[in-house]
């Protein structure tokens, strides 16, 4: 066609002059000339097929340039039908481009798609697998299934192949046509096919399956993908498949995209590649062309993503340093993305190349930068938090691109919340977060910095709500966005109503300036709505004295247009007038029990109602039983969504809460809800063991995600030296010039020196404990390096975790449990983690009354230790059940709070499943004899202390009792 030479001038023609024009009106007015010439031909009679195939060319321009042509789509279908192969291929084509699979004119292609699909003639088969693959939809995916499934087994290695594809295609469709056994078994026969071009289709299918969740199933697969690899490495296949003396780069991407699902977290499987693996990243390196660096990449990314072996990560990092010292921006793009997921494991493989990513933080390459700011956000610590965060801050204030500044107020929160040092850093960095961020402050982003505040309020008291009211309430002074003014209005009427409850100065002084704030140009009337409400906090507290303009505010605004001011102002205006009464009354005393109902709860119990049993709560909360046990839902209406700062919505509800056992998957967790996602299949266990001495490596267990972009092919190109160069007999001497010395090269030394001498100590001594980032606030008090607001806190290190699943099992399966559910594996350490002990009391002073209970010493070969056990509360009501050993007993102890008892049970090691209420439900494990150990427990805020345990060994429960009894009765 490009040449022209077959065409007619009056198509030859319109071909040039689209390329011809100069501005989309001229071509516009050549594309409708040519639609009204297409309608007057379509009236003539007998059109010759020439004449046809020129008008289909003809309406392919006219729909790539975005008018419609359908008038002509009945030719294409017509055209399938043609024996001339050029013409009929031709028909395949302009459907394919013409029609989707909502078309209802793909109901007259089924026949000739059936009737094709059985040809003698390989052309005519292979053009309508093609076309299939492009139109088929769920209504007619029956009718073809039959034919192209028959088509697996054709002499033909590209029909087979193409084959292949249409089945996956049919398979995403509607799974009922191939069944799942028999779907396995065809992809199975299509990676022991003769033909690598077969072989290469059923590997994507392989990864497409392994990608929805189903690794477990074709675990057992491992070792002929390692065979087939090993093979291609060795150059065991036809040439025909070498790229550049290559040996098939595409196939050994995709066997490494395979084996890094296969072997993720999974220490039997993960032996079986190491060996493979090795030496595909070797032969890779000794490569200098594109494609090479593009194996090498994807062989670090199988590394980093499999379970950890110190030798391979050793072998990665030198690799991605050939990465990083390249003059190429896209290939330092490649080094910096797989040091990035190497620092997931170990931070400290970029150590030698602090220069080289302090470079990248300064290049023109927008990309490079970005990627460079990722690895930052994956590095950081407690240590060099400040910096990094600066440094993300700096980024912020200076980007231009929608995308990127949210992307980075999104990381830059999750790392103030995990990582500040101090209260009073965490607020002024999300001041300033908010301060040049503020277009991306959403509602979740509002409320779950609430969250914080107020549980550190609750936590710490009046010292950190004087130093958050101070701050906000000099904010007030300035001219603020909107966003940040519904901020400021809700820590003033929160916090500040509460604080200064008995100081009148102090309230008209916050009164006086919210009211200010009425009377400035904001952005929204929505914005009124929060200072009215900040206003009718205020004028709650007890020494309020600025009634009477409160009253005239809330009056002014009961006549505004919008309807949620309006109805805020009515009804604080009406509260306002019972405010002095509620003041003047003298205080309730609250009975918790209330006792006032015993003589209704008698009189219900005498005609037949049951008496009421704390432990059916918590089997319908497990349940998710309403009519069981109803309870109030103190949360937001509607759906929660996942917050920027990692926290749901505020809920009575929390679970595992213990620091040192890892996340349970479910849909509440320690930071409110999040969104249900599928369930994991169980890989096969394996106990992690330590791989070399390198201390500071371990695995993420604080949860955090992390995303990579999947790698691209790069282009290709033989590197070599430039022949074209003259060639001269004599060289002279020349004395070489100085090498050109940065102006800048303090400067980035030192930022170097800030970000990553924290990684360097941690790598040259070795931690025992570390410090809990604000995400703990929720729970325990904040650290602070000073005495004035924040007080330090240390985190055990995370613990062994046990699945009880597997406890009492007489012989393990390899194959998963059908009637218990399978337990979500955390994720593997290269260092293993120890049991702790729980630690003996030391015996007090006498100035503390002994208790009623008095317990001896336990002796040292006596003491036991306990590890959390990483289940969910379904399986805890399984495995209550599966245990009737349970111990009940009644005492009266210290604990009378939620942090009490979750002390306690910290205290033994084990983790806490649920919590409702005054209600507590926690699982462990002897980390010894595997036993189980269940907890019931249920506290009262007068020291009473009612407590179940459910052990598989009873000399645990007795082991338990006494060493609550000794600290904490």
């Amino acid at each position: 066609m490009s040449s022209g030479s077959h065409l007619s001038k009056e198509l030859h023609d319109l071909v040039k002059q689209i390329g011809e024009t100069r501005s989309k009106q001229e071509e516009d007015k050549i594309i409708i000339k040519e639609v009204q010439q297409l309608k007057t031909k379509l009236n003539e009679k007998n059109l010759p097929p020439k004449k046809v195939k020129e008008m289909l060319i003809g309406a392919i321009y006219i729909e790539m340039l975005g008018h419609d042509a359908s008038f002509l789509h009945i030719y294409a279908i017509h055209l399938t039908q043609s024996k001339n192969l050029a013409l009929k291929r031709l028909g395949y084509l302009c459907c394919s481009l013409f029609l989707d699979n909502d078309s209802e004119l793909l109901i007259l292609l089924v026949a000739t798609l059936q009737k094709d699909l059985t040809s003698t003639d390989v052309h005519v088969v292979v053009n309508a697998l093609t076309a299939v693959g492009k139109l088929i939809s769920k209504t007619f995916v029956n009718a073809l299934t039959e034919p192209v499934l028959k088509l697996l087994t054709h002499n033909t290695d590209v029909v087979r192949k193409k084959a292949l594809m249409v089945m996956q295609i049919i398979r995403q469709l509607n799974q009922d046509c191939i069944t799942e056994q028999d779907y396995d078994d065809r992809i199975r026969r299509g990676i022991q096919d003769k033909e690598p071009s077969v072989m290469g289709a059923a590997f994507n299918l392989y990864h497409e399956e392994l990608k929805r969740g189903a690794v477990y199933k074709y675990k057992p697969l491992t070792g002929t993908f390692v065979s087939v690899l090993k093979q291609i490495i060795e150059h065991k296949l036809h040439k025909d498949y070498d790229y550049h003396r290559f040996p098939a780069p595409w196939l050994q991407i995709k066997l490494l995209q395979i084996l890094t699902l296969l072997g993720a977290n999974d220490l039997k499987v993960s032996e079986q590649i190491y060996e493979v693996l090795g030496s595909t990243l070797r032969r890779a390196d000794d490569t200098a062309i594109n494609i090479g660096y593009a194996v090498t990449y994807q062989c670090v990314k199988c590394i980093s993503g499999i379970y950890p072996k110190q030798g391979l990560l050793e072998q990665a990092a030198n690799s991605v340093s050939r990465f990083l010292k390249s003059e190429d921006n896209n290939l330092k793009y490649f080094g910096i993305n797989a040091l990035t997921q190497i620092v997931s494991i170990s931070q400290k493989y970029v150590l030698e190349h602090q220069m080289t990513i302090v470079d990248c933080l300064e290049s023109n390459d927008d990309t490079l930068k970005k990627e460079t700011l990722e690895l930052l956000f994956k590095m950081t610590n407690e240590q060099n938090c400040e910096v990094i965060i600066q440094k993300l801050i700096h980024f912020l204030k200076t980007s231009s691109d929608t995308n990127f500044k949210k992307d980075l107020f999104v990381k830059i929160s999750l790392l103030n919340e995990k990582h500040a040092p101090t209260q009073e850093w965490f607020i002024k960095t999300a001041n300033t977060l908010f301060e040049f961020g503020s277009e991306f402050i959403d509602n979740d982003v509002r409320n779950n910095f609430f969250k914080l505040l107020i549980d550190n309020f609750n936590d710490i008291g009046t010292e950190f709500g004087v130093f958050i009211t101070e701050i906000y309430s000099d904010l007030l002074k300035n001219d603020l966005q909107d966003n940040i003014l519904k901020i400021v209005c809700w820590v003033i009427g929160e916090i500040g109503s509460q604080i200064y409850d008995q100081d009148p100065n102090k309230l008209n002084e916050l009164t006086q300036l919210v009211i200010a704030k009425l009377d400035s140009q904001l952005e929204s009337e929505t914005t009124k709505s929060w200072i009215l409400t900040c206003l009718a906090k205020l004028q709650s507290a007890r020494s309020f004295q600025m009634f009477d303009q409160t009253r005239a505010i809330f009056q002014k605004y009961m006549q505004s247009k919008n309807l949620d001011c309006q109805q805020r102002a009515v009804d604080f205006y009406t509260l306002a007038k019972f405010n002095a009464a509620l003041k003047s009354s003298k205080d309730t005393t609250v009975d918790p029990k209330m006792s006032f109902l015993d003589a209704y709860v008698e009189q219900e119990r005498k005609r037949g109602a049951q008496r009421y049993n704390p432990s059916l709560q918590v089997k319908a909360a497990a349940l998710g039983s309403a009519a069981e046990a109803p309870t109030l839902n103190f949360g937001p209406y509607g759906g929660a969504k996942t917050s920027t700062f990692g926290a749901g919505a505020e809920e009575n509800k929390t679970t595992n809460q213990n620091p040192s056992a890892p996340i349970i998957a479910g849909p509440w967790d320690d930071s409110g809800y999040t969104q249900k996602q599928p369930p994991v299949p169980k890989p096969v266990n394996a106990i992690p063991i330590a791989i070399g001495s390198t201390t500071g490596i371990g695995s993420n267990t604080i949860g955090q995600t992390i995303s990579k972009t999947t790698m691209q092919a790069m282009g290709s190109g033989q590197m070599g030296v430039n022949n074209n160069l003259p060639q001269n007999p004599y060289i002279p001497p020349v004395r070489p010039l100085p090498p050109k010395e940065d102006p800048n090269l303090k400067e980035k030394q030192k930022l170097a020196y800030q970000i990553f001498a924290p990684i360097s100590q941690t790598q040259q001594q070795s931690q025992s404990t570390q410090k809990k980032g604000i995400s703990g606030m929720a729970t325990q008090k904040p650290m602070n390096a000073n005495a004035n607001p924040i007080q330090a806190s240390q985190q055990k290190p995370p613990a062994q975790v046990l699945n009880l699943l597997e406890i009492d099992d007489p012989k393990p399966s390899q194959q998963p449990i059908a009637e218990f559910p399978q337990v979500y594996v955390q994720q593997p350490q290269i260092i293993t983690q120890k049991p702790v002990v729980p630690q003996q009391q030391q015996p007090q002073q006498q100035q503390i009354q002994t208790s009623p209970i008095q317990a001896q010493p336990i002796p040292q070969q006596q003491i036991r230790s306990y590890i959390p056990a990483n289940i969910n509360v379904d399986q805890y009501e399984q495995l209550w059940e599966r245990n009737q050993n349970v111990k009940e007993v009644t005492l009266q102890s210290k604990i009378k709070s939620e942090q009490d008892f979750k002390r306690m049970i910290q205290s033994i090691n084990i983790n806490v499943i649920e919590v409702i209420d005054q209600e507590i439900i926690c699982a462990g494990a002897n980390a010894e004899s595997k036993s189980c150990v269940l907890i019931y427990g249920c506290y009262n805020s007068n020291g009473s202390l009612d407590l179940k345990i459910n052990s598989t060994d009873p000399l645990d429960a007795e082991y338990i009792l006494v060493v609550i009894k000794r600290q904490f009765c």
